[in-house]
């Protein structure tokens, strides 16, 4: 019985020495401060309507994925991809980075884009997007990899009440 309160005991302290490790805040990615600041260098250079900037922020294989689209391939065709983007309404835009994780010099970036958009003769609009970004490390500096976008789910619709007047409204 006596053996069995020991192994009690040593099995507690070996816990308990450990779980501060795990209670800890998880520390920040090192990576994530350089991908918010390229984010937002990327959001003041399209705002500017500089779209050469905004391309020379992809490293030159890179590759993005827009929304039920072919794959760009390519620094240049990208840059035709943001001049679109632009000439067909989408205003400015601005990233809410959620997580990025790294290893080596590639890093993961996971977030939501708020897009403000008017097209010719529209209103403003807002569109929020998620996104998943591989930065890759290219000369020192982290560049955009590979890029795919698409929509956010639509916000439910408010329930509405059943009652025999809304099942049959023209009674």
């Amino acid at each position: 019985m006596r053996r069995i309160a020991v192994g009690a005991v040593v099995l507690f302290a070996a816990i308990a020495s450990v779980t501060p490790v795990f209670a800890a805040t998880p520390k920040a990615d090192p990576a994530r401060a350089a991908v918010e600041r390229a984010g937002r260098a990327f959001t003041e250079a399209y705002g500017r309507g500089d779209i050469a900037a905004v391309a020379a922020m992809y490293a030159e294989d890179a590759i993005v994925f827009p929304p039920e689209s072919d794959m760009v391939k390519g620094r240049a065709a990208i840059e035709g991809v943001w001049k679109h983007a632009l000439d067909t309404g989408i205003k400015s835009l601005e990233f809410e980075v959620v997580d990025v994780v790294s290893s080596g010099n590639l890093a993961a970036e996971t977030g939501i884009a708020t897009l403000r958009v008017q097209a010719m003769g529209s209103q403003e609009s807002t569109v929020k997007v998620k996104y998943v970004v591989v930065w890759k490390k290219v000369g020192g500096s982290w560049k955009l990899y590979r890029d795919i976008w698409n929509s956010m789910a639509p916000a439910a619709a408010p329930a509405m009440a059943t009652t025999p007047a809304a099942d049959h409204p023209h009674h």
